[in-house]
Parts: C-alpha cells; structure tokens; sequence
C-alpha cells in the first residue's frame, strides 16, 4: 500500500460514472442543465455544487428542498471541505469524492484522518488485521483475515470471510458475497474503503464517526417514553444529556447507542445505520458491568476475549489491555479486586471494558451517581479528556456542576420531550436563567412541552424545510459469526473463577449437603431398605425427601444467577456474546455443582440406610436424582430469567417448589387426588422422580412383602413402574422445556 498524492485533481463517482471535477465546479440536481443527472423527484433543479479552490475542494447546498448530506451530516451552513473518500448523499443517493489530501471531517479541529491508496488488478487482494494482507487495516475490530476481492468473468466480487463484525457495502452489511461496482464504497470497522473500478481507496475513520438522530420515538406498551428526538453529536464532542427524572435521559441514550430499537425514526453513525456500526460505539450502562471478585486485569481479559476477534492472540490482548490501563490511569489497580476499588475506580474499570474494541462514540448511563462530588469532577474530567482524544463522548447525568467542560448540552422534559440541544452556554440563554440548577425550575414551571414547541420554532429558523431521507428499513446487525465453543470456554472459566472466588457461598452451598443427608437419615430408624423386615412406608418417605432435597439444591444453585448479571449479560450479547454460550456455559458449571452435590447427598445417605441391592441400584438412583437435579438447575434458571430483581428470585423459589412438595404423589398419592390435580401433577417433575426411583429400588415387590403396608397401601401398582429408560426420558423433556423457555425469556430482554 501507497501513499495516496492525488495532487489537485478531483472526481465524483456516480452510478458506474466518474465525472472530473473541473475549474468551474460540478452542479448536481435534477434538471438537464446539470453536470450529474439524479432524476429524483427528492432532487431539486440544482441542488448541489462541488467546487474547486485553492486549498481543496468544497460541497455546498443550492438551497435544496431536502438537503444534502456529508457523511451522513445535513449541511446547513456554507460550502464544506471535502477529503478523499467522502460520500455526498443527494436525494438517497450516493456520490463517492476522490481526491486531494485528507482534513477535517467536523467544525471541531481533529487529527487527520489517514488514507492510503491501493491498486487492484483483478488478482486476490486480501483486506485485514495481519501484516501479510494486501489492504493492513489496524484496528482490534477487524479480524485477522477479514475479507478479499477478487474479479471473476469480468465481475468485481466481495467475500467476507467468515469475519467477526461484519463487512458492510453501501451501509448494508455483506451475508457472504457482493459484487463491486465503480463507487462502491466498503466498510470495515472503522474503515472505509471507496472503489472506483481500478483501485481500492482506503481511509481511517477512527475518532472522526459523526451521530445522527432524526425523530426518535419509542413507545411502551400504550405510553410513549420518548417523543420525537433529533440530535447530532459531532468527532470529538462531550456532550451531557440532562433533564427531569421520569424524562426518558436512558432511553434516549439506549437508542443513540443502538442497544434498543427506536418505535420510529432512526440513527445514523456517518450516514449508516446505526445497527450496522455497533462495534464502533462503546455503552455503560447504569449498572455495574464487570465482576466485583475479579481484578482489573482478569476483568478485562475476560472482556478482551468475548468482544475482540476470536484470532486475537494472547499478545494482543495483553497490548490492549495495558493501552485501556494507560488511558484511564488504572495502571496501579491492575491487579486490585475491583469490589475493593473506590465507586470511581469502578466506574472507570467499566468505562476500559468499553475502550478494548476502541470505539470512536463512548455512551454512559448515570456514571456519576453514587459519587462524591470530588469524584464526580474527577471522572467528568476523564470523560472530556477521553473527548479530546479524537472519540465523542455523551453521558446521562442528574450532576449540572460540570456542564462547563461539555461541548453540547441535551435537555430532556418529562414525557421523552427533547426541550433543548445546543451549547451549554445557550441553554442558560435559551431557559432565561442563570445557573444550570435552575434549567429543572424552568422545565417544571413552564411545562417540557412548552420548551420543546419554542425549540423545535427556533431550529427551524435555522435551518431549510424539507424531508430527511428515509433509512433503509430494519437495518441488520453485524452477523455472528462466533463460534460458540470458545465463548463457553471463556464464560465457563470466568463463572468458575467467580464461584472459587465466593469462598463463603461456595462453603454454604458444598457444606449444606452433608447436613442435609445427616439430617434426613436422623429421621429414621437404620435397615429401611434390609430384606425382609426393612420399612417400606420409611423408605417410601427418605425416597421423596431425596428426590425434594436435590430439587431444592439445584434451583437454589441456579434462582439469582441470570438476574444477577443481567446488565453484564445484555451489553454483552450487544457486542457478540451469543445467547446460546452464555446459557451453555452457564449450565455446565451448574449442573456440575448440582451433579456433585447431589451425589455427595445420594452416598452418604446410602452409607447410613443401604438399599442391599446390587451395584447397578445404586447407580441407577444416583442417576435419576443427578438428572432431577438438572432439571431443578433449569426451573432456578427460568424463574431467574423471569424475575427483575434478586430479590423477587428469593420471594418466586417457594412459589415452584410448594407444588413439586405436594403433588410429587407422597404426601398425597395420585391415587387419592382428585380429577383436575391428578393432571396437574402430571406436569410437576418430582412425580416422575419420585416414581422412577421407587421403581429402581423395585418398591412395589417391597410393599407387596409387607402385609400390613400393602393392605393399606395408597399408591397401588402402577405408580413405582416407570422404566429407567422412560424416567430419563421424561425428565430430559422437563429439562429441555425449562431452557427452550430462559431462551425465549431472554431473548425477550434482549428486544427490549
């Protein structure tokens, strides 16, 4: 790759058509008269000029009807410099510039942005991370090998290979193949690569990703929680959305963000979807999105692993790592346990598990809240620092003190209204008030309604009428491409970390058990299960308490974990981590606690009341209770996946296990129940349990030796025939119920 030295020639690519840029300029519009033809009813007679100066080229806007647009940015004031590989939208399509070095992409003075020229000859060329690709673009979001071109019968064809975030074409996203045409333009992270038939012009956006937000409106149910918001933040901008609690500062940035869909209107990140440029924008959450009983360190690597291409080697992570250390001067905290960082120390550790993926847009949900003020300037100021460094930056904050260091202010009225979008300053102007404290009277008192009608009246003045172009409809979202054995591999070590780490619950949790069996077995005279004179009717009962006391173990093991790492499980499923590992990876660590806790309960019960069967008894028991236990870790995960808080897990656990108690066939047989519980109990899975370990230790030979039980006996004799083989099918369909169901549920979460 070369450097690009285009000298002071300029073109513009049209529909297959390069059009040289001459001394006198290039008019584009609908009329015949113009130098390119865009025969759209959008298109006004002239609508837009390139021109040719000394210092560069420019655009500028005739006065269109429904505006021109510079990547993506509707321009509004004057001619603007135009650097190599600029796309110009004009009535929804696309002009691609090529030429002249390389500026300014925004009002605010950046660094500039790079670019390099390639040559294309019809033979392989190779787009990606590593030094031996013909096109080396350097950035942790693009994969190793990320995708080629080649010319095959005359025809320009794009693959993806496979990568880790997808390459998009015209701000679509590439399923696996696309034919390249003159102008097409291709994106790669933060990458954009224009192709005008004989050579690939590639060109870094980082740091210079400009937002747009145009109409924004989400609904709940019947209430509309954000009304008609439309916004821009600029390469570089440190912007403070505030406003009046209840006025929807979180939704808003949720859907700047792209981590929830907007009812209508749309966002866009330099002219595309925002849906297709996820992995240029970093999101924290109000919530705490890294592990208390991890180190910064480990934190991080975790991180690393889950959001950077799987072919990252461990050398890059680490570089990674120390880079995010260093730009939030938490070197010295490396390896300090974050729960025993300061609330701003945290919150910077969430901010670096953000910054791994190098995101050019940084979104943070209530930051400040629970901090000193000395910590809230502290990291108000990191996050402006963070701002100079060439990436814009937007917070939801409740705190007015440092308004001052922002760029922008986003004001926000109850009912989701936008009362306000401009420089700090002017919003003081704009409210008639002196200090950024009373913006909150002036909205109360005048009405979040009231301001926005005055706003919406003065934006107009300022700008010409006209409709913004539509969107492409449902943009997609970067194909996963992930394997899913690795992320569970890097989940399944961090929850068994986290576990080993939580010495006391991993105490209370292995040391109940034996408790547990002692007591039960306490309850009984020995020889329940000798032949002849055992007790069958006792036997009966240790049987059932085995088969309640695995069940309680397994959803207690498994009730809060869902709901305790939601806001960790849904940025991450934001940014790669499929539903899929993270339920695996889950379920393999707790059915192995389960799996280890029931049988360490089936063997010392077995120690103290032997059933004196053979060998395979035993393990036919061990069996049943080990699967009855998944199935109990399955039922945890569903109410966890159901539930909103830890707590509301706590109150919901005796809810599912009061049923599985009384219609299990013990206490009363299915026998004695009447018509509509006897179905009911059909769907409870500790019956099946019950019944298949009856089975296995052969009870209904055992009553039937015992005159006295077998006169009186309630069960009769079918209930303790189950087959081992029909038991386990049985209990495997509860199991795969209970996880088709946490699927759907959080699934559910993730749309929200």
């Amino acid at each position: 790759m070369t450097d690009l030295s285009l000298g002071v020639t300029g073109s513009l690519l049209h529909a297959g058509r390069r059009v040289m840029i001459g001394p006198d300029g290039v008019v584009i519009g609908r009329g015949e008269g113009a130098d390119v033809v865009i025969a759209l009813e959008r298109v006004s007679r002239e609508h837009a000029r390139v021109t040719s100066e000394a210092d560069g080229f420019y655009v500028e806007d005739l006065e269109s009807r429904n505006g021109t647009f510079l990547n993506g940015e509707r321009l509004e004031d004057g001619a603007r410099l135009l650097a190599s590989g600029d796309t110009i939208t004009i009535g929804g399509e696309a002009l691609r510039f090529l030429g002249g070095e390389s500026t300014r992409m925004a009002s605010r003075q950046l660094p500039i942005v790079g670019t390099q020229l390639v040559q294309f000859t019809g033979e392989r060329l190779t787009i990606g991370r590593d030094p031996s690709n013909d096109v080396v673009l350097p950035d942790p979001n693009v994969s190793r090998f990320h995708a080629e071109a080649v010319e095959r019968d005359g025809v320009v064809e794009l693959t993806d290979l496979a990568s880790r975030n997808g390459t998009r074409l015209d701000g679509e996203l590439v399923e696996e193949k696309a034919v390249l045409s003159p102008g097409s333009q291709i994106g790669i992270g933060p990458f954009r690569l224009v192709f005008d038939g004989t050579t690939f012009l590639a060109r870094d956006d980082h740091g210079a990703l400009r937002l747009d937000a145009e109409e924004l409106t989400i609904d709940v149910r019947d209430k509309r929680i954000l009304s008609g918001a439309t916004l821009s933040i600029e390469p570089g901008e440190f912007v403070a959305i505030i406003g009046e609690s209840g006025a929807g500062k979180s939704t808003l940035i949720k859907a700047l963000a792209g981590v929830t869909a907007p009812s209508s209107g749309r966002v866009l990140v330099s002219g595309e979807p925002v849906a297709t440029r996820l992995t240029d924008i970093g999101y924290v959450p109000q919530d705490e999105i890294v592990h208390g009983l991890l180190d910064v360190t480990e934190a991080l690597t975790y991180a690393a692993r889950l959001r950077l291409p799987q072919d990252a080697s461990a050398e890059e992570i680490a570089a990674t790592i120390d880079r995010v250390l260093e730009e939030l001067s938490l070197q010295e905290h490396a390896h300090t346990r974050i729960g025993a960082l300061s609330g701003g120390q945290r919150k910077r550790t969430g901010v670096a598990a953000e910054l791994l993926s190098r995101p050019s847009l940084l979104f943070l949900d209530e930051p400040t809240t629970g901090l000193d003020p000395g910590l809230e300037s502290r990291l108000m100021a990191l996050l402006r620092k963070l701002a100079d460094n060439s990436r814009a930056v937007a917070v939801v904050t409740h705190a007015t003190k440092n308004l001052a260091l922002c760029d922008k202010v986003v004001v926000m009225g109850r009912g989701g209204h936008l009362a306000f979008h401009g420089r700090p300053g002017d919003a003081l102007t704009f409210f008639g008030v002196d200090t950024y404290d009373a913006i909150y009277s002036a909205l109360e008192e005048g009405g979040a309604e009231h301001w926005r009608e005055r706003f919406d009246a003065a934006r107009v003045e300022r700008t010409h009428a006209g409709t913004p172009v539509d969107a492409p409809p449902d943009a997609r979202r970067p194909k996963d491409e992930r394997r899913v054995l690795p992320q569970v591999r890097v989940l399944a070590h961090r929850y068994v970390r986290l576990l080993a780490r939580d010495r006391r619950n991993l105490a209370l949790l292995l040391g109940q058990v034996p408790v547990l069996a002692l007591a039960m077995v306490g309850l009984f005279n020995s020889g329940l299960f000798r032949h002849p004179g055992g007790e069958p009717s006792n036997g009966l009962q240790l049987l059932f308490l085995l088969v309640t006391t695995v069940i309680w173990l397994g959803s207690i093991d498994a009730s809060r974990e869902l709901i305790k790492e939601k806001s960790l499980f849904l940025r991450e499923a934001a940014v790669g981590t499929r539903l899929s590992s993270y339920l695996i990876a889950k379920a393999v660590v707790l059915f192995g606690l389960a799996a280890i806790q029931t049988l360490a309960l089936t063997a010392i019960v077995s120690v103290f009341q032997p059933l004196h069967e053979p060998v395979g008894t035993y393990l036919a028991v061990a069996a049943i209770l080990v699967l009855t236990s998944l199935v109990a870790v399955g039922m945890g995960l569903t109410v966890s996946a159901l539930v909103e808080s830890q707590d509301q897990a706590t109150s919901f656990i005796p809810l599912v296990l009061i049923p599985q108690l009384l219609f299990a066939g013990s206490i009363v047989s299915v026998k004695s129940m009447g018509e509509p519980v006897q179905t009911l109990s059909n769907l409870v899975f500790s019956r099946w349990s019950f019944a298949g370990t009856g089975s296995a230790v052969d009870l209904n030979r055992r009553i039937a030796q015992d005159p006295s039980f077998a006169r009186f006996n309630k069960y009769g004799t079918d209930f303790f025939t189950l087959s081992m083989a029909t038991t386990c099918l049985i209990l495997a369909v509860f199991l795969a119920v209970f996880f088709t169901a946490v699927a759907v549920l959080l699934r559910r979460h993730l749309r929200r």
